[in-house]
């Protein structure tokens, strides 16, 4: 695990902030960053955008009881699975 990855996960998900207007309403959420972490312990460079995709769902459905629409989990993921395979 890389803290420069949980730093751009963090920044990925504080952007999109599926919790929209509930976040401020959370003393701990500190940017996203357990999610961010829980989400790249849980996840390699062999995941596909689907499976990580999943993985942000489950995270964030169990950290935050919500349910997370596929179509921008997928969008998501898909910028996770970039920065993680990046050279």
């Amino acid at each position: 695990m890389n803290k420069k990855h949980i730093e751009k996960i963090k920044d990925i998900l504080s952007e999109w902030n599926p919790l929209g207007d509930q976040s401020s309403q959370i003393s701990d959420l500190e940017y996203y960053e357990t999610e961010a972490t829980d989400i790249l312990f849980h996840i390699n460079k062999k995941y596909s955008v689907e499976q990580i995709s999943k993985m942000i769902r489950t995270v964030l459905g169990q950290a935050f009881d919500i349910n997370v629409a596929d179509e921008k989990s997928l969008a998501v993921a898909n910028e996770i699975h970039s920065m993680i395979n990046e050279k």
